[in-house]
């Protein structure tokens, strides 16, 4: 954890301040170490009065381990291997689902090859801000589900914006932190997005992409992202369709597909991967290979862009997705009014829609007179 990020997190539970106890600090090499950023008062030279603090060393710190305490309520958060982990209980039926859904994913991304370089290149977010129209991120900005980090890594990149990727996962967030180590303006929070632990109006922007279908309660978490918004705050989401505005076929396909995953969510995280290995190359020559054929044929084309998998580079890239599709626990699905409605519900003002192989949403934080106050941690029963 870089010592700064306290400035910006909360108690999960009340969103008071938290105090770091115990601290096990290492030293690290930093890309971009003269960065400004805001200083949380933990530094290297404390009995310094503020203007002869050395910030620049500041930022090559990273606190390994210790303990955050709320100082409001009695809560006690750790911070474990560099990441602060302020996940919280809720219902039973939730925790359990919350829990498959972490062991599932992490197994994922624990076996992504944790690359600190990551060149950047047109990723998610970069697929959402063309589709969307939406101009380079500024700011504090939230990564919404930061997943293995390759977002993370390619927006904190900017000079004008610092990200905090919040993911559930034990392996994502392992395999976030190994990539972002060395950028001063990058951070991994181990959350919940359904109790998000930072205050009210934090972020310039937010992005989550297929994350929030993920979420037992994706009304919660639009809610919760929408309340760590600034005024003005640009959001941008992307979420699963549920074909409704497909032929009928498509439709009869889905339902087969949903239908298989009432077994493949039950399989060992490790049975999975390894079946979705074995499924890439078959899956690989029926969607992808006439893909690139239909593609070139105008008279096809409509066809062509309407056949899931055809982002495929080769006969086993497309692991991870079929993995992605076939483990999670939960898995919900949007018409383009259903995807409009969650963030509108969320008290956001929707500003643009795009189809890509499911909903782009962008939309902005606009407050009005006490509606921060009002909304508060929303209830959805």
């Amino acid at each position: 954890m870089k010592p700064h990020l306290l400035e910006y997190l909360r108690c999960p539970e009340c969103l008071a301040e938290l105090r770091l106890e115990a601290p096990t600090i290492e030293t690290v090499e930093r890309d971009s170490a003269s960065r400004p950023v805001s200083c949380s008062g933990l530094c290297s030279f404390p009995a310094l009065v503020q203007h002869e603090r050395d910030c620049a060393a500041c930022t090559q710190i990273e606190v390994m381990t210790g303990t955050l305490a709320c100082t409001a309520c009695s809560g006690q958060y750790s911070i474990d291997q560099g990441i602060p982990k302020l996940v919280v209980p809720g219902s039973s039926s939730e925790d359990a689902v919350t829990a498959r859904t972490a062991r599932s994913f992490g197994y994922l991304w624990s076996r992504v090859e944790p690359l600190v370089d990551v060149v950047p290149r047109p990723y998610h977010f970069e697929k959402m801000a063309s589709a969307l129209s939406l101009s380079a991120l500024r700011g504090l900005v939230l990564d919404a589900g930061c997943g293995d980090g390759i977002d993370l890594v390619n927006q904190a990149r900017s000079p004008d914006a610092e990200v905090i990727g919040v993911e559930l996962s034990d392996g994502g967030c392992q395999t976030s932190f190994s990539r972002v180590a060395r950028l001063v303006g990058a951070h991994v929070v181990q959350a919940n997005l359904c109790r998000l632990p930072f205050g009210d109006a934090t972020f310039n922007a937010i992005y989550s992409y297929g994350v929030l279908h993920h979420v037992p309660t994706p009304a919660r978490a639009a809610a919760e992202t929408a309340r760590v918004g600034k005024n003005g705050a640009r959001v941008a989401v992307y979420v699963y369709e549920d074909f409704s505005e497909r032929f009928t076929g498509w439709r009869w396909l889905l339902r087969g597909v949903n239908s298989i995953r009432g077994l493949t969510t039950k399989l060992p995280p490790r049975l999975l991967f390894r079946s979705c290995c074995v499924a890439s190359p078959a899956v690989y020559l029926l969607f992808t290979i006439p893909f690139l054929v239909f593609s070139r044929i105008p008279m096809l084309r409509t066809l062509a862009g309407s056949l899931p998998f055809r982002q495929a580079r080769g006969p086993f890239s497309l692991v991870g997705d079929l993995y992605d599709r076939f483990s999670a626990p939960v898995e919900y699905r949007y018409s383009r009014a259903g995807a409009i409605a969650l963030l509108r519900q969320a008290r956001l003002t929707v500003t643009s829609v795009a189809y890509e192989r499911g909903w782009m949403v962008g939309a902005v934080r606009k407050d009005t007179a006490g509606s921060l106050n009002e909304m508060g941690r929303m209830s959805v029963d």
